[in-house]
């Protein structure tokens, strides 16, 4: 297809007055997007991160060797078992090698803020909510060596699901962190209106808009974007390959689809339950995600816990959406804090009760760890649902000549192994091949490997080369993982 200005996405995207996040990339600029060599489409890396232990101390992890097997608190997984690859021996060594003079706590709660830096903190803080990580994310490394490299979307899409915790995962320096988007509703007013996200300097609480518009007002602005493009694009089909026309329908399509989602959240209403929910899920939304959250008119308040399993959802699909956009190529999306002592996932079936010492609520997600028991593998069970709802999600977006997962890497990581407070041996879930950089279809046995290491592989993976990543005593890049 002709490199010509006329075929190009921008001139398409200047003729149709639409912002740059509107539409995938053409046929005619996937040479020009990709990071590596090849077909493929370009690179990407999805974070999704979670805290209190991947797994309960009565739980086992998956085994090892060729006949690998997955655990059943990991069965929502096993559709994709040949596109993941399982770690198990994950450290976050930094938290205890940080210089420490004030004290503070050592743990796998103190680790979240280096989790995505694996550089030396800078300083503990009275709380693990207020400690300061020593460098950048990798998410905002790999996000700033791509802008370099003349990649025009966002540097990274940061998101965030329920938090009243300043503890933050991505930096872009030392001490300078990234306030993620804890509201669905702003992160799709963003994406689809081609701006870039402003995030405050210094941690604040997470950021909303200032004067929100009304959601119907905004999902009807939206529809009408796209039906009066669809006549531009009409016309502009006879300019373009069949490739390129497939693209703009099904991404059109997809944004149609995130609409018609969030009216349906808005609309329906919650269920109620008393503890007893199983957590279990396959590629399709787990049971208790069909519930939407209560009808709370033109806005789901993302401050109010029963929302938090509607909200993970609405925050993957617009994570996937971005990606097949190319609207960014690093998304982050952190699920709670570093301890959420406030989070009841009311689709499970668990209810306030009172408080319990300083874990917070009885019935929430940190006092349930701390407990370590049954309920604590039916939130696990849940937690790893959304990790399979979100490859599955990947995997159904066309990229190029082969799919979003494909030509991606998901990385699931918790900031410990059980509710314990462990920081060394950690499991970790890496999902997709990216282009065929990673061998995926196995379960590995690690031994105190520093994050830094998976850190850099999926750098490396993405088409930004790296040797090492922050603390470089920690070593480069995990090959273990390339088969």
């Amino acid at each position: 297809m002709s490199r010509s200005d006329k075929y190009s996405r921008r001139a398409l995207l200047k003729r149709l007055g639409v912002g740059a996040a509107l539409l995938p990339l053409l046929e005619s600029e996937w040479v020009e997007a990709a990071t590596c060599s090849g077909t493929s489409g370009p690179r990407r890396a999805f974070f999704i991160v979670w805290a209190n232990g991947m797994l309960s101390k009565s739980s086992s992890w998956a085994t090892t060797g060729d006949s690998w097997a997955l655990p059943a608190f990991m069965s929502s997984l096993a559709p994709h078992k040949q596109d993941i690859t399982l770690l198990d021996g994950i450290s976050y060594n930094f938290v205890r090698d940080s210089p420490n003079p004030s004290g503070g706590e050592v743990s796998g709660h103190a680790c979240f803020q280096g989790m995505l830096t694996g550089e030396l903190f800078q300083s503990f803080g009275s709380s693990t909510a207020n400690n300061i990580a020593g460098g950048p994310s990798i998410d905002q490394y790999i996000g700033t060596q791509l802008k370099a490299k003349g990649y025009k979307g966002l540097t990274a899409l940061n998101t965030q699901v329920y938090s009243r915790s300043t503890a933050r995962l991505s930096w872009r320096a030392a001490n300078d962190p990234v306030v993620p988007d804890a509201d669905p509703f702003h992160v799709y007013s963003t994406l689809f209106a081609g701006a870039t996200p402003t995030t405050p300097t210094t941690p604040t609480t997470p950021t909303t808009p200032t004067t929100p518009m009304p959601v119907d007002k905004m999902l009807q602005m939206r529809k009408s974007i796209l039906d009066y493009v669809s006549s531009d694009l009409t016309r502009f089909s006879g300019t373009v390959g069949t490739a390129d026309k497939q693209r703009i329908d099904a991404h059109l399509q997809s944004v149609r689809d995130i609409e018609q989602q969030i009216s349906n959240q808005i609309a329906g209403q919650m269920g109620t339950g008393t503890g007893t929910g199983t957590g279990t899920g396959t590629t399709a939304p787990p049971p208790g995600m069909a519930c939407a959250p209560p009808a709370l008119g033109a806005k789901i308040d993302v401050k109010d816990t029963k929302n938090f399993e509607a909200v993970t959802k609405m925050q993957i699909d617009l994570a996937v959406a971005a990606f097949a956009a190319d609207a960014t190529r690093v998304t982050v999306l952190q699920l709670g804090d570093q301890g959420d002592p406030d989070i009841i996932l009311y689709s499970l079936g668990f209810t306030p009760g009172g408080q319990d010492g300083n874990t917070g609520n009885i019935n929430a997600y940190h006092s349930i760890a701390h407990r370590n028991g049954a309920e604590k593998v039916t939130c696990d069970t849940w937690f790893q649902s959304q990790i399979a709802y979100a490859i599955a999600a990947m995997k159904n977006v066309a990229d190029a000549d082969k799919t979003l997962l494909d030509n991606s890497v998901l990385v699931a990581m918790n900031n410990m192994r059980t509710g314990n407070h462990e920081y060394t041996n950690v499991p970790a879930i890496v999902a997709g091949s990216c282009g065929g950089y990673f061998k995926p279809g196995r379960s590995l046995k690690l031994t105190n490997v520093p994050n830094n290491q998976l850190l850099v592989a999926v750098a490396n993976a993405v088409g930004v080369p790296t040797t090492t990543f922050g603390h470089a005593a920690y070593g480069g890049e995990l090959a273990a993982l390339k088969g």
